[in-house]
């Protein structure tokens, strides 16, 4: 079996020359920013080997509602266990989310144009939370046209901590650049990119606003929200006016 799976490909592509990689968690329905990752590798790593963390971006994520925000949340047993383990304590949440965005976003304008991707989703019974994450990561990024291969942390012959792990990894896989979340700043040792020739560049952005329903602008929602608002293709065209500043 090959390293990569195939990832999808239909000429929208934000790739340059350089090699790049960005890695994080398998999160739950993410939000603008970690699809703006993916629009910004080549190989996107799934970290599923790190510890699972209750009530974290993993198992949860905002939408918006006539209220303002609110969490869909799902439910785990225990926490200390890797990604790649934890598991789904019960089925309850499906019916639970499905039921929240049709309330929340049934009158959505793109809502009919999205919707059967999380009916599909909440149609089936899911045993572990990394394989329902990077399913959902999988078909959204598929249903934007995002250029880029995945990968998991736990297919890969790496075995270290912290940055280099990330370095590890990113030396697996050939590499040149490393897309990196500002919150790494705090252990990315950047010497140790140098040594191993690769760049490392951050991702640091100003929020795009965009028309939402229910109000005020509410950001850091799930792309959930994106997608109901402007459809597919109006969220790929705000992935890729996003503009990185350091």
């Amino acid at each position: 079996m090959s390293t990569f799976d195939e990832g999808t490909s239909d000429g929208r592509s934000y790739h340059t020359d350089d090699f790049t990689v960005a890695i994080h968690q398998p999160n739950y329905l993410p939000w603008l920013g970690y699809f703006h990752k993916i629009h910004r590798s080549d190989v996107f790593v799934f970290l599923d080997t790190v510890e699972y963390t209750s009530n974290s971006w993993i198992n949860r994520n905002k939408i918006k509602t006539p209220d303002g925000w609110t969490w869909l949340t799902v439910p785990v047993r225990g926490s200390s266990r890797s990604i790649a383990d934890a598991e789904i304590a019960d089925d309850s949440w499906r019916t639970s989310h499905e039921k929240s965005l049709q309330q929340n976003y049934g009158k959505a304008v793109y809502f009919d144009e999205v919707s059967e991707i999380f009916e599909q989703t909440y149609a089936q019974s899911w045993e572990l939370l990394c394989e329902l994450n990077i399913f959902l990561v999988r078909t959204l990024a598929d249903r934007l046209g995002l250029e880029c291969r995945f990968v998991r942390s736990s297919d890969l012959d790496v075995d270290a901590t912290s940055s280099e792990r990330i370095v590890d990894l990113c030396d697996e896989l050939g590499a040149d650049r490393y897309f990196s979340g500002t919150g790494a700043r705090s252990y990315n040792d950047r010497t140790q990119f140098e040594a191993a020739d690769i760049a490392l560049e951050y991702q640091s952005i100003d929020h795009p606003q965009y028309e939402q329903r229910f109000g005020d602008f509410v950001p850091n929602l799930s792309i959930v929200d994106a997608l109901m608002n402007l459809g597919a293709d109006g969220t790929y065209d705000l992935l890729h006016s996003i503009t990185d500043h350091e």
